[in-house]
């Protein structure tokens, strides 16, 4: 197997590519096997992160998007990922309510709860939790005051959501 930070130099040439087979290919392939390491490293996971957020406005196809969300996913049970994703995420959450840009900011409300449903994150970090929830909120209340099909997509995730989180409480 590659050196993880080789993997990671490859994967950054890579992940502006046009071509959704490649991308798809970058995430699944080059950079999953990095998450069967026990423990990623503090640079890997920070390298990792910042793949991660190259992607926000560039993927706008649902299955590079995926690879991404799965590569996600995966990559949470690390605490070094969790704990420099949630940061990251945070902060450009943050900026993003700040500015009303709505580009992006539906996949950053997505990738919040992604975080919140996958990780430790809430009972690791109760300040960042509450700054997590406020910027959830902003970013809501920006993309409900958006175009029809940001409104819509950003009800139905909801829905999502809700519902599955109603199905874990009857469990």
């Amino acid at each position: 197997m590659a050196q993880p930070m080789d993997v990671l130099r490859a994967a950054a040439e890579g992940v502006s590519t046009s071509s959704t087979k490649q991308r798809i290919r970058i995430f699944r392939e080059n950079l999953l096997p990095l998450l069967q390491i026990k423990e990623l490293s503090s640079d890997v996971a920070d390298l990792l992160v910042a793949l991660v957020f190259q992607t926000l406005l560039i993927y706008d196809d649902r299955p590079s998007r995926k690879a991404v969300d799965d590569l996600i996913i995966t990559a949470l049970r690390s605490s070094a990922f969790m704990k420099c994703f949630a940061a990251v995420l945070v902060q450009s959450m943050e900026k993003y309510s700040k500015n009303d840009c709505s580009i992006g900011s539906f996949k950053l409300l997505k990738w919040s709860c992604l975080l919140l449903r996958w990780s430790q994150f809430t009972s690791l970090s109760k300040g960042g939790f509450l700054r997590l929830a406020t910027a959830q909120a902003f970013l809501s209340q920006s993309l409900m005051h958006g175009a029809y099909r940001r409104r819509r997509a950003c009800k139905k995730w909801f829905f999502h959501i809700f519902s599955e989180v109603s199905v874990l409480d009857t469990a």
